[in-house]
């Protein structure tokens, strides 16, 4: 299992102000993907690359986490073994929470399939 989601904090998961997030979802109540949906465009993820507090990561953020090198990560996600989005601009993100269940692990476990997720 990847871990408990936390509680849905839309500007934590935007990555911005909470003018900006009430300008973005213009206000209405979101479900938690549509939140998600946003940040895949609007998270300025170059802005947080060393926030120790940020919903998403990067490659090398989490394999900072992970005490793996960033190739084994790419490796990681091309083979759909690390849940991820992909942001508009291209990069691979990842939700913390996620990544530092991961991490709690045995360092000697493989980690699963997103197979097993399900």
């Amino acid at each position: 299992m990847w871990g408990m989601s936390p509680r849905l904090d839309l500007v934590t998961i935007l990555g911005c102000t909470p003018e900006e997030a009430a300008r973005l979802l213009r206000g209405r109540p979101v479900t938690p993907g549509e939140v998600e949906a946003a940040a895949r465009i609007h998270y300025d993820w170059r802005r947080h690359l060393n926030d120790p507090e940020s919903y998403w990561l990067t490659i090398s953020q989490a394999s900072r986490i992970l005490g793996m090198r960033p190739k084994a990560v790419r490796k990681l996600l091309d083979s759909h073994r690390l849940p991820h989005i992909v942001h508009a601009s291209g990069v691979r993100l990842m939700r913390r929470h996620e990544i530092e269940a991961i991490a709690r692990q045995s360092a000697h476990q493989v980690i699963p399939t997103m197979a097993a997720r399900a």
